[in-house]
């Protein structure tokens, strides 16, 4: 079992917009690229928009991205690397606005970070829940990045039987414990995990761009704190497993984001939900579109722009009722299990749900 942590990271490479410009400019869903070539191009991106990245620097964020399961190993997009290009929006503007993250992006970047980086999450929120605050420094950062990964790896060894994950996770355990983090190494280790926190709006940064502190934000009358559902939600990583095979992260960000959302009750309505973001996988050359990308699209769209929480249960059960309504029009793919994985519509009826599209 891979535990869920971004080990490969780099002090420049902390913020989560990074990875927007990396799927939607800089890699392609169906055409393999060098990581060097992808590098080249994320630099040049960040370079247009007046900060700076040297490519070195760039390819470690082509690993966080294989790391965060947006791109293969040939680097073209995974089914959440699609989901990046249909939520993320990108415009001509200096970087420093790119950075900044809108309501649908938030919950992106939160399903993005809780599958490839959830364990992080979960260890940074007891411990800013503990101690409030992480100050920046040489010692704090190599200190917490050596306890977060001994941490993070000794609950994935308690919580696994394959032989294999076992011998490589007591190895990684020894080899962190036998040798200290040094110099720029935690901090390296570190920044992404705490920036994408406070991108999210879960910890406060009191000098944004000065000093590298990260707070818990003090609560208002009756609100709730952010990590602290977080740390009650998900608990640890046997609790993260479980959120996320269960397909239950939308129901924790509502949560986290203090979103009073209501029920879903337009299940009727699916394909007019569906087939614009049907379209927009198309149009990438994509043979099929999965189905775990529509659906989440989906998800994030109703509650950010309607306050609405369209659990995976029923918008899998929606789906289903749709492609029996039209089994002609509606053709399921399967993955490798045998599992209905990918979804393909025709012509006509994607021209018949755009003629006749329902807002939710």
């Amino acid at each position: 079992m891979q535990p869920r942590i971004a080990f490969r990271t780099h002090y420049q490479i902390d913020e989560p917009a990074y990875l927007e410009l990396l799927i939607k400019l800089c890699t392609s869903p169906v055409q393999s690229t060098y990581r060097e070539v992808v590098a080249q191009r994320l630099s040049k991106e960040i370079k247009k928009r007046g900060a700076k990245l040297n490519e070195d620097a760039a390819a470690y964020a082509v690993d966080l991205g294989k790391d965060l399961r947006l791109l293969t190993d040939n680097h073209t997009w995974t089914e959440t690397g699609h989901l990046i290009n249909l939520v993320a929006h990108i415009g001509p503007d200096e970087l420093e606005h790119e950075l900044t993250l809108s309501l649908p992006e938030k919950l992106l970047h939160f399903r993005v970070f809780l599958e490839g980086d959830g364990a992080a999450i979960v260890f940074l929120a007891r411990r800013l829940i503990q101690d409030r605050s992480v100050i920046g420094s040489a010692l704090t950062w190599n200190a917490l990045a050596k306890e977060m990964f001994i941490s993070v790896f000794s609950e994935y060894l308690a919580m696994t039987n394959n032989t294999a994950d076992r011998v490589e996770l007591r190895r990684e355990i020894q080899r962190i414990k036998a040798k200290d983090y040094r110099g720029n190494s935690g901090e390296h280790k570190m920044l992404v995990h705490l920036q994408t926190l406070y991108r999210l709006g879960l910890v406060i940064r009191p000098e944004p761009s000065g000093s590298r502190t990260y707070q818990l934000p003090e609560t208002q009358s009756g609100a709730r704190c952010a990590l602290l559902t977080i740390a009650e939600e998900v608990r640890d990583a046997a609790g993260l497993e479980r959120v996320l095979v269960d397909h239950k992260w939308i129901e924790v960000a509502a949560k986290v984001f203090q979103i009073e959302a209501r029920g879903w009750t337009n299940a009727l309505d699916l394909a007019s939900l569906v087939v614009p973001y049907y379209q927009s996988v198309m149009a990438t050359g994509a043979p099929l579109c999965p189905i775990s990308t529509l659906l989440e699209a989906v998800q994030i769209d109703l509650l950010s722009h309607n306050s609405q929480l369209l659990v995976w249960s029923e918008a899998v059960q929606a789906l289903e009722k749709l492609q029996k309504q039209h089994p002609k029009d509606v053709r399921f793919h399967v993955d490798r299990r045998g599992q209905p994985a990918f979804v393909k519509i025709s012509d006509e009826f994607v021209a018949s749900c755009s003629e006749h599209r329902v807002e939710p």
